[in-house]
């Protein structure tokens, strides 16, 4: 049997579009709990930023159903937001979707923790 980490620490960066689009899946046997999400306006120009979980917690559901978390958010120009202001938990195969209403206008940093999710 391989060894498998209690936990992993995982960041990442997504850039958003005008499309809802899932972002990252909490793996097969893992929780995931995200502990900060900021999203950075590279644009002078004022936008709207939607974040949200899809999934049903420990069942693989695509995209349904889905579940606002921060919606249109307004982010400045030139500026980041906190999207999430407490940990946000992911079971497995849930996922982050995100959206922004100008195509490339913001990059979004999130940190979490990847847990293992299964007693032995």
């Amino acid at each position: 049997m391989a060894n498998i980490p209690l936990n992993y620490f995982v960041r990442k960066a997504f850039t958003l579009s005008p499309t809802l689009t899932s972002l990252y899946t909490a793996p097969f046997d893992r929780a995931s709990i995200i502990l900060a999400a900021y999203a950075t306006n590279l644009t002078n120009n004022d936008v709207t930023v939607t974040l949200g979980i899809s999934g049903k917690g420990a069942q693989f559901v695509p995209i349904q159903p889905y579940v606002d978390y921060a919606k249109d958010v307004l982010i400045s120009g030139n500026d980041t937001t906190s999207l999430i202001p407490a940990k946000l938990v992911l079971q497995q195969y849930d996922t982050l979707i995100g959206s922004c209403n100008t195509p490339n206008a913001v990059v979004l940093n999130v940190s979490l923790l990847e847990t293992l999710n299964t007693i032995t």
